[in-house]
């Protein structure tokens, strides 16, 4: 591939800085080069949209513009989650025979494309288990649930937007990055620049019909969001389970009708695939025709694939924090672990004693034990390895600081630890994903057993299916002079996973439907808020417009309350809670806010 070059750029420098090396990978709609930025000695990659070559020059400036857009936010989400690939640049660019396309500056990976891999695994015939694709949800779920957290959605889920940066790309531990986020719906967006490029005959998709749902081919379904993510990342899952693809067809017309036929849905099973009654229905959620009937988002799968999966397969705590809970049991004045105390043996059966001789003398009595007293524990000896670092990290920083200057031999200092610096950062780059996942993990495996523990010694209630169980001190025991909780007993309680929607506020009998004031009501509401101001059409997502009052109501309508600060911050670490959730701290009469709301159940 070094060799091709469909753009002839090769030694270029564009925007001034990035210098074009050679093609590093090419499609239908963009083709990626690896190119080095001139300043930082860098290696970036820079992908070229030249699918939208052919766009009018009056929709020109309107695409650019939606492409710095874009830009930016695909910039905010990589903030928020080192899954997501890092926007570098945006800018447009002509090529020598007068071609105009917009591209995208993107930071360098060292690893392979999804698509790669599956093709491999196909011709190896190596299907991955179950356990396997467990591992690859859950470190592509929690990344593409930080954009639908915030009503974004990629749209355009596929092998090629999913790139594993590492060897063992079927480790737990090995991270991923997802890619192209945003453009599937800037291209979506851009009805007349679609209609134009049709008539030059170039036609441009906004998704990939082999792992497109059911609303991407007609919107009789409704609409996309990200539960479109979530039927194209259970179609990718059964890829790759199975070693073949989900969905069947030639064109968009079969693969339209293949998404969502009824009778024969492209869950494991149907395919051929060996996987449990559980995780079977699982993937039939997520596959499921109507988007109302599946998760709404990849937090939603997340947790439906972790309590469909068997105890067996789900991850072991890390082995350098021991979190497994020991019993202790008296022994005489001490205690021990039953798993590491040694059973005493049974006393020796004893012979019946022969009556001493007359003759001979009272036998002695044993001697006491000595018994050999310990060895004080060693001295630990000082090292000078703080010091030694100190001296290291001055000398370094004074390197540094001197090669960002203009003085003489500056330059050379600088081109000295580039290599340093990039080695440095890329190692950075990919194990602290990992050091986050293990966190991740321990913390999780922490929680459950926690539950574990407190539900056999207190024998507590389960919890009904869509709460959670989590464990808080009382709240009805404040200190009447400090004002703070005294110790007490921890007590186990349920909360709501999911925040009250407004469908759910609609069906309280007892409630009182909320509305904003007239300045708001005046405004052109968008999306659910117009619930609160007529009370049409309420939709699933969270209702943010009740008072305390109207949230502490409804809690108590469902013979439940509202939480305290200290059981929402309990809630698994998986859970992710909203910015201005309710609990029950009553707000002061003067600054009455408004915002989402999770019931408490206790038992």
């Amino acid at each position: 591939m070094p060799d091709k070059d469909p753009l002839n750029i090769s030694g270029q420098v564009i925007a001034e800085k990035y210098r074009i090396e050679h093609l590093v990978g090419e499609g239908g709609f963009a083709v990626v080069y690896l190119a080095e930025h001139t300043i930082w000695k860098q290696p970036v990659a820079v992908k070229f949209f030249s699918g939208l070559s052919q766009a009018p020059a009056e929709y020109r400036d309107e695409l650019l513009h939606q492409f710095f857009q874009e830009g930016a936010l695909l910039t905010e989400l990589s903030s928020q989650t080192a899954g997501i690939v890092q926007a570098r640049d945006v800018g447009a660019f002509t090529t020598r025979a007068g071609q105009w396309m917009p591209f995208m500056v993107l930071e360098w990976l060292d690893g392979k494309p999804l698509d790669v891999i599956l093709a491999e695994d196909q011709r190896l015939g190596q299907p991955w288990t179950e356990g396997e694709v467990a591992g690859f949800l859950r470190r592509i779920l929690p990344i593409l649930d930080v954009a639908h957290r915030r009503g974004i959605a990629h749209r355009d889920i596929k092998p090629a937007n999913i790139f594993i940066m590492g060897s063992d790309t079927r480790a737990p531990d090995t991270p991923c990055k997802l890619l192209d986020f945003g453009v599937a719906k800037m291209v979506s967006d851009h009805a007349k620049i679609n209609a134009a490029l049709a008539k030059t005959g170039v036609a441009i998709t906004s998704f990939t019909p082999r792992y497109g749902a059911p609303e991407q081919f007609t919107r009789s379904y409704g609409a996309t969001g990200p539960w479109t993510d979530v039927y194209s990342v259970a179609l990718l899952a059964c890829e790759m389970l199975t070693g073949r693809v989900a969905l069947e067809g030639d064109d968009l017309v079969q693969f339209g009708f293949s998404s969502a036929n009824p009778a024969q849905r492209p869950t494991p099973r149907f395919l051929g695939a060996p996987v449990s009654e559980q995780m079977e229905a699982v993937f039939a959620k997520a596959l499921a025709v109507r988007p109302e009937d599946r998760f709404q988002h990849a937090g939603e799968f997340l947790e439906g694939v972790e309590r469909g999966l068997p105890s067996s397969a789900h991850a072991a705590p890390s082995p350098r924090l021991d979190l497994a809970a020991t019993v202790l049991v008296p022994i005489g004045s001490h205690a021990a672990s039953p798993a590491t105390t040694k059973p005493e043996p049974p006393p020796p059966k004893t012979m019946k004693p022969e009556p001493p001789s007359p003759k001979t003398e009272k036998p002695e009595p044993p001697p006491p034990r000595t018994t050999k007293p310990e060895p004080p524990p060693p001295k630990e000896e000082k090292s000078g390895v703080g010091s030694l670092l100190f001296i290291l990290v001055v000398v370094v920083g004074g390197f540094v600081g001197y090669s960002t200057t203009d003085i003489r031999g500056a330059r050379e200092v600088r081109e000295f630890f580039s290599p340093v610096i990039r080695l440095v950062r890329k190692e950075a780059a990919q194990q602290l994903p990992k050091l986050r996942q293990k966190t991740r993990q321990v913390m999780d495996n922490a929680a459950d057993i926690l539950a574990r523990e407190g539900g056999q010694a207190g024998a507590a209630p389960e919890c009904l299916p869509g709460t959670r169980r989590v464990t808080s001190l009382p709240v009805h025991k404040p200190d009447s002079i400090t004002g703070f909780r005294e110790p007490g007993q921890i007590e186990p309680i349920c909360v709501d996973e999911h925040l009250v929607s407004e469908k759910d506020y609609r069906r309280c009998a007892v409630c009182e439907q909320p509305r904003l004031g007239r300045s708001r009501a005046k405004k052109k509401t968008r999306g659910h808020a117009a619930f609160c101001v007529d009370g049409k059409n309420p939709t699933t997502d969270p209702i943010r417009c009740v008072t305390w009052k109207q949230a502490d109501i409804y809690c108590a309508a469902r013979a439940a309350r509202l939480p305290a600060e200290d059981e929402l911050r309990a809630l698994a670490p998986t859970l992710i809670l909203a910015p201005m959730e309710w609990t029950s701290a009553t707000p002061k009469a003067n600054r009455e806010k408004r915002g989402p709301f999770r019931c408490a159940h206790d038992h």
